[in-house]
């Protein structure tokens, strides 16, 4: 069986999987203003990276506000 599904369904994930202790893969996303940013901009600072990747599913719902808890 497949280790991550999608509504029941196996998927396959693109790339290499990211383990406890690598570095982070660089990344672009998008800010609040709708910016591109990337890893980079974000150097010598502390970042925390909290995926979500839909809040309309009971993980990533349950993780947002389990988050915003701690």
């Amino acid at each position: 069986m497949a280790s991550v599904t999608f509504k029941g369904t196996p998927v396959t994930l693109a790339g290499n999987e990211v383990k406890v202790g690598d570095p982070a893969p660089d990344f672009t996303v998008l800010d609040e203003n709708l910016q591109e940013v990337t890893l980079g901009n974000f150097r010598n600072q502390v970042l925390l990276i909290s995926v979500v990747p839909s809040l309309d599913t009971g993980v990533c719902d349950a993780q947002t506000r389990k988050f915003n808890e701690e």
